[in-house]
């Protein structure tokens, strides 16, 4: 089972019993923290009807379902590139992606054979909350949590599936 970690910044285990390391887990958690408390704080805060013009916004008639799929798509074809720049524009907190994570993770989405700008995406909105479901060529599937913070639509976390 594919084992996927926040932000794109660890990839999964490789090998049957692979284990993480202490340290990755008490990372993740902490990263899960913030990620958290930043989701409960932007959800205090107004939101308009209008919609703003921003980078994550491919068209002026894409639908929001649309705009998230589009974000998610860049934010793993990016990551599968190992393209550290391009992974920061996707996520929310930019200053917690580590580049040196990115590279490693190079090819790893499309390692098992999938096709990145066809791979099923099904999102679900609510408010300024989305969330996208990854159906891979295996029939595995990941989530992603997204958020439309007033600059567009921004990638939270991977795998919200994984419990943790």
């Amino acid at each position: 089972m594919r084992r996927t970690r926040l932000i794109l910044l660890n990839p999964p285990a490789v090998g049957v019993g692979a284990r993480p390391r202490q340290t990755e887990g008490m990372r993740l958690r902490s990263i899960v923290l913030l990620l958290s408390s930043v989701v409960l704080i932007a959800g205090c805060g107004g939101a308009t009807d209008e919609p703003e013009a921003s980078p994550s916004t491919a068209t002026p008639s894409a639908s929001a379902e649309q705009v998230v799929e589009q974000v998610l798509r860049r934010h793993l074809v990016a990551s599968d590139a190992g393209d550290c720049a391009a992974v920061k524009e996707t996520v929310q907190l930019p200053v917690l992606v580590e580049c040196a994570d990115v590279r490693e993770q190079q090819g790893q989405w499309s390692a098992d054979g999938a096709d990145l700008e066809t791979v099923p995406v099904a999102v679900e909105i609510t408010e300024d909350s989305a969330t996208a479901t990854v159906t891979w060529p295996s029939g595995e599937e990941n989530e992603w949590a997204l958020q439309d913070g007033g600059a567009g639509w921004r990638v939270l976390n991977v795998d919200v599936s994984d419990g943790v």
